[in-house]
């Protein structure tokens, strides 16, 4: 038996494995970007505990055909065959769920549960202090994490349990479950359930996911059961409706063993890997609002010449001119790959303030790209367009692609201040929170128009910015009136690059080495 067991577990490891090798080739191989995108959470790991199960089950299947080993030995094999079948076989459904879902981010990603200050009032509740509190808050801590799969690009997680129906009723019944009281739909006092443990595992999920937000909107949880089915007793239905209403803000789905979610046939391995690998630019509007990092990327000499770093420049700027040495025209490819085929415009501010830069720390170079990209004025049309394309190539190492539209389009009506938000507020094409976020005092004029407009317009905005998303989402969340409210959209290119003459002069010496 044992021996059968092992070969039926390695078919279902060698399944897995080949299939999470052609999920990693395929996104290594992906020439979205200048560099490889970076592999979902937890991938690696997860392939390396089922190699490693693998591995162990041919070990055991090769000593099992060894016809001198003692009785004990063999009882022991078989001890350890069946609990690698389980990891085997939870690893099977696990991979064989992810398998049906789109953009994966995680295989298995672990989210905090609880607040500090949750924390902090349930250790001071217990009295302690020193290291016995310092202990208390760890314990805490561990205790409200949640680790589950991130699919959907961040908007779901899926939670799978392994609980049997005789296993649940024992625990309903020990949780003071009243049977045959209810009906299906009624609203049953969390004191009959509550310490049920897949109740305990679900209110976790919901603590966990009302604070880990994405893209402002709180993740929807799928909850798969594969040893449940939807037509067990009344009373375990009723118990599982609890569970899925726990709490109105976030969105449960149960999925049982009979439902379309575990019946339905897998998809053909190749589609299941596009579909997981998804589009990193699917997120993009067709109208793309560019702020200030950005157009300053795309004019500057770093990204258009081939530079040697000077002992001078700053580290920043070094850094950027030996990566781009590296990797010949990355910045320039990476920006053409996200901006291509699509309509580029800017706030009226934001080109006020990059020709503000511009003459004030500006090559002549980069100035010049910068008048033939972005006006300076709406009477600024003293080049064509079709002559300014030309020129803006003639000003860069790397071809100009047809397909990124030139110039950037300036918004010249679009003027914003606390008083259009205000009104944008009024007229509910922001939320409430908007306002506040215009009061903070880094939102500066140019910065506030860049992020208001594609806000109000809902369109998204491109920056190389690696602060300002986290920074939103912080004053957002801060301030946010209702659950509803929703931030700007904000798609970020992970390179960026410095303007070159800040640093072009030496300390030391009045004339600059080019």
């Amino acid at each position: 038996m044992a021996a059968s067991t092992c070969r039926e577990c390695l078919d279902k490891a060698g399944s897995i494995v080949s299939e999470l090798e052609a999920l990693i080739k395929c996104i290594e191989s992906k020439p979205e970007l200048p560099f490889p995108r970076p592999l979902p959470g937890g991938l690696r790991p997860f392939l390396r505990s089922v190699v490693k199960e693998r591995d162990a089950l041919q070990s055991w299947l090769g000593q099992l055909s060894d016809a001198t080993l003692s009785q004990d030995s063999l009882d022991k094999i078989h001890k350890d065959v069946m609990s690698s079948a389980v990891e085997i076989d939870h690893a099977f459904v696990h991979w064989d769920m992810i398998k049906k879902s789109r953009d994966l981010v995680a295989i298995e990603q672990s989210f905090a549960g609880s607040s500090k200050e949750e924390r902090r009032q349930k250790v001071d509740e217990h009295g302690a202090s020193g290291r016995q509190r310092s202990a208390l808050n760890q314990l805490f801590r561990a205790q409200a994490k949640v680790k589950v799969a991130v699919v959907q690009g961040g908007h779901e997680w899926i939670d799978i349990r392994f609980v049997q129906p005789a296993r649940l009723v024992r625990q309903m019944t020990d949780s003071g479950w009243s049977w045959g009281d209810y009906e299906l739909g009624d609203a049953v006092s969390s004191d009959e359930w509550e310490d049920v443990q897949l109740a305990k595992q679900v209110r976790k999920l919901v603590a966990a996911a009302k604070m880990n937000r994405y893209e402002y909107r709180i993740p929807r949880v799928r909850l798969i059961l594969p040893n449940i089915s939807s037509q067990e007793n009344n009373d375990v239905r009723i118990f599982l409706d609890q569970i899925r209403r726990m709490d109105p803000m976030v969105e449960i789905l149960l999925e049982f063993r009979d439902g379309p979610w575990l019946t339905t046939p897998p998809l053909a391995l190749d589609v299941a890997i596009e579909n997981l690998v998804g589009d990193k630019l699917a997120s993009l509007s067709q109208v793309l609002n560019l702020d200030n990092p950005i157009l300053v990327d795309l004019i500057s000499d770093l990204t258009h010449c081939k530079l040697e770093p000077k002992p001078w420049q700053e580290s920043s700027t070094q850094a950027q001119i030996i990566e781009e040495q590296r990797h010949g025209g990355l910045m320039a490819r990476t920006l053409y790959y996200v901006l291509k085929n699509k309509t580029l415009v800017c706030t009226r501010q934001a080109a006020e303030h990059l020709h503000e830069v511009l003459r004030t720390v500006g090559t002549e170079a980069e100035r010049e790209r910068g008048r033939l990209l972005v006006a300076r004025d709406p009477e600024d049309d003293a080049v064509s367009p079709a002559a300014a394309r030309k020129r803006f190539a003639e000003l860069s190492c790397y071809e100009f692609p047809d397909d990124v539209q030139f110039p950037v389009k300036v918004l010249w009506d679009e003027y914003w201040d606390e008083a259009t938000v205000q009104r944008c507020v009024e007229e509910n094409r922001l939320p409430r929170v908007a306002l506040d976020v215009a009061r903070s005092t880094t939102m500066k004029s140019a910065k506030l128009s860049m992020y208001m407009y594609g806000w109000a317009a809902k369109v998204v905005t491109v920056t190389s910015n690696k602060e300002v998303r986290g920074h939103l989402r912080t004053l957002i969340e801060a301030n946010r009136h209702a659950e509803d409210e929703v931030g700007p959209s904000i798609f970020r290119v992970d390179v960026t690059r410095n303007l070159l003459s800040a640093n072009a002069t030496p300390r030391s010496s009045s004339s600059a080495e080019q």
